[in-house]
């Protein structure tokens, strides 16, 4: 800090004269106290152009760097997406799972994911349908569904409207159809040891175990009867 700050402003080109705030003089009219050698420097500096920065809190706008330091963290984000959807759809939730634990915040996260979905990138809804037809054709039931699709990201609620609006016509033809499959591949076995297989694969897709336990029986015994008769 200059030792006489009149002298400093002068060489500076800052008029010498008393410096005061308005409202600042006394109630008798009289001037008030000079000013302060730090108020001295503050106002040579704004007259110089080097004003210093704010500390009272006031919003003095977005920093450029910052912007641009978020919009290349978003675009990096998104290059992220089109790599990691390149060979298979992926869920937004386990996107989002992905890029968090690449270090992305959740702000530039769900920027990244907007525009995922504008270019193309992730549609939940079209995925949730193919993955609940190829699973049901694969004779899943809902019980396993919901764990399937639970673990590719998509929230309860999500899997929840799918099931609903993707509601399965008849779950005991869907299970009888895959016991069918496994008791014509367990000829070779004893009948109730083929019962106790088929159940396995029935539950292990979902299917409740009381209804496991009929649509296996069913087809085991059918399968052999009918075999027996194109023997005779």
């Amino acid at each position: 800090m200059p030792v006489d700050a009149e002298r400093w402003l002068a060489e500076r080109g800052v008029p010498r004269e008393p410096v005061a705030a308005p409202g600042r003089a006394d109630r008798d009219g009289t001037d008030a106290p000079a000013p302060r050698a730090a108020e001295v420097v503050d106002l040579a500096r704004q007259s110089a152009g080097d004003a210093p920065p704010r500390t009272d809190g006031a919003d003095a706008g977005p920093d450029p760097a910052s912007v641009a330091e978020r919009a290349d963290d978003v675009d990096a984000a998104v290059a992220f997406i089109r790599r990691s959807t390149a060979n298979a759809p992926q869920s937004e939730g386990r996107l989002h799972d992905k890029l968090a634990d690449r270090g992305h915040d959740d702000a530039t996260i769900d920027d990244a994911l907007r525009r995922a979905r504008s270019d193309g990138l992730v549609d939940d809804e079209a995925l949730l349908h193919a993955l609940i037809a190829e699973r049901r054709a694969r004779g899943h039931a809902d019980r396993r569904l919901r764990r399937d699709l639970r673990d590719r990201g998509f929230t309860g609620p999500q899997v929840d409207e799918a099931l609903t609006r993707h509601a399965h016509a008849d779950p005991e033809a869907a299970a009888f159809a895959v016991a069918r499959d496994h008791a014509a591949r367990h000829r070779g076995v004893e009948a109730e040891a083929a019962v106790r297989r088929t159940v396995g694969a029935l539950v292990r897709r979902g299917h409740g175990e009381a209804l496991a336990r009929k649509a296996a029986r069913d087809a085991v015994y059918a399968d052999r009867e009918d075999r027996a008769a194109a023997e005779r």
